[in-house]
């Protein structure tokens, strides 16, 4: 009798036409589930990133001397809720202002540096603190003004919740689904060579030899699916390093403040698909032949 990879072989050239039918399912299966990690993770880097970048701004008094700021900068820089603290004095002001309206040279000549506020920036390690932050600041006798944008920060922060639970969920979802579409495809297959299998099975066949090229041909469509998808991927994770959407790279799930780059995740993804097509073509496969051939 010929070899069990003899015969996978011949099956896949048998059936060239189903074959790449489901190849193209399944790959397709595997690029989405490789877009809806990837949507997970962009979600939650774009939240790590707005959490370093969202701050309280607390605008001062003209009464309200450079001492005394210095005195609350010292204080504020103690308190551990604070990542990062920068003050913007009156001349600071008035450099940014001229910036921002560089093109608007009647304006520039009616503003000067004593009608501008001096500020404090003040970034939280975690964004959940800003507002005590915000609230606490607003009750110190010399401030004028705490700026805190809490509905732009607090929307963003629930609709990217919102990407992560919906996207886990797809997640899982098509993981189902890939594993669905296996076992349909190795049933195909199985149900359209059963009057072989039967003769195979007359004339002395074990079990393991008419079941092994299945168990290949499912790891097979597997491995090759997700390597597309792959390679997909990759390619994604190299034009997001070249763009530079996320300069410090993307954010590691429940690990703060640790980023990788863009290239990296793509072959940590791949891994991940690769190994994901190997399990689902090989239990597929299994419960297929286990359900239809009546082992």
């Amino acid at each position: 009798m010929p070899n069990n990879w003899s015969i996978f072989i011949a099956n896949i050239k048998k059936e060239k036409l189903l074959s790449v039918s489901n190849i193209l399912i399944m790959t397709v299966t595997f690029v989405l589930l490789g877009l809806l990690i990837n949507i997970v993770v962009f979600s939650q880097t774009a939240l790590r990133y707005l959490e370093d970048q969202a701050q309280v701004t607390v605008f001062f008094k003209d009464d309200f001397t450079e001492a005394k700021i210095g005195e609350l900068k010292d204080n504020l820089s103690k308190d551990k809720r604070v990542s990062a603290l920068v003050y913007v004095s009156k001349e600071d002001a008035l450099r940014i202002f001229r910036e921002i309206n560089k093109d608007e040279p009647v304006l520039l000549e009616s503003v000067s540096a004593s009608i501008l506020p001096a500020s404090l920036e003040v970034r939280a390690g975690n964004i959940s603190n800003l507002k005590p932050l915000a609230e606490e600041l607003k009750i110190i006798d010399g401030v004028e003004e705490v700026r805190y944008f809490e509905d732009v920060v607090s929307r963003f922060k629930f609709w990217s919740t919102v990407v992560y639970i919906v996207g886990t969920l797809l997640v899982l979802t098509f993981l189902v689904i890939s594993y669905s579409v296996i076992i349909a495809a190795l049933r195909t297959t199985i149900n359209s060579r059963g009057v072989e299998f039967e003769i195979m099975k007359i004339v002395g066949a074990s079990d393991d030899y008419v079941k092994v090229p299945l168990v290949h041909h499912g790891v097979f469509f597997g491995l090759f699916s997700s390597s597309i998808a792959s390679v997909i991927m990759i390619l994604l994770g190299v034009g997001i390093t070249l763009t530079n959407v996320f300069p410090k790279g993307l954010g590691v799930a429940f690990l703060p403040g640790v980023f990788i780059a863009p290239w990296v995740f793509s072959i940590i993804l791949t891994l991940i698909l690769l190994l994901s097509g190997f399990l689902l073509g090989y239990l597929g496969s299994s419960a297929a032949i286990k359900k239809y051939l009546n082992y």
